[in-house]
């Protein structure tokens, strides 16, 4: 791979880390949470609901025009307020505001994957994909082994509010990046009638 291809696979992986990690942390941060609220285990586990459950539905409204659009513009758009909404967790004075939060967070959220997996299918050859692939996957170990332990540390060192926080930090330094780098894509270029026409 030429250092183009290592750059777009770098910033992919890094925003792969920031979304899953998101997600992954919620549970842990339950010790911290549910006390600072005073809310129960129930109302906490609608909390972490909140996220996988909007996201699915986000993504699968998202399924009817989504490639009708550069494939780097809605995952930009996406990731951009996928971060507000986690930053806004770190804020939130309440338990009903950090519940918006996770809603807002997995609305924006549930279009990121997709968009990843799409944009390196695009942009890498057949011949090249597995290894993107697998690049962009390691974002998730790199998630369980050393995002959620060291967000439970600066949870402990500081507040619950703080693993949020450093997210969104993380996902400001790469927005910049994923504009810079990540090459456009139009989705439009593969829809069937297009094809047809230059058959």
């Amino acid at each position: 791979m030429d250092r183009k291809e290592r750059m777009i696979l770098i910033l992919l992986a890094c925003l792969n880390f920031t979304h899953i990690l998101d997600f992954m942390i919620m549970m842990p941060l339950g010790n911290y949470l549910m006390p600072h609220f005073n809310i129960s285990a129930q109302f906490f586990s609608l909390i972490v609901a909140a996220y996988p459950v909007t996201a699915f539905f986000s993504g699968l409204m998202a399924a009817s025009f989504v490639d009708r659009y550069d494939r780097k513009k809605i995952l930009v758009s996406a990731y951009i307020g996928f971060l507000v909404g986690t930053i806004l967790c770190g804020l939130a004075p309440t338990a009903g505001l950090l519940m918006a939060a996770r809603i807002a967070t997995g609305l924006f959220g549930g279009l990121i994957g997709a968009q990843v997996l799409s944009i390196i299918a695009d942009v890498f050859p057949y011949e090249k994909r597995g290894r993107a692939m697998s690049s962009i996957f390691l974002a998730f170990s790199v998630s369980s082994i050393f995002g959620v332990p060291f967000s439970l540390y600066l949870a402990n060192l500081i507040s619950w509010h703080a693993p949020f926080i450093f997210i969104g930090v993380v996902g400001i330094v790469v927005v910049p990046l994923l504009i810079r780098f990540i090459p456009s894509v139009s989705a439009r270029i593969y829809l069937p009638e297009t094809v047809k026409k230059k058959t």
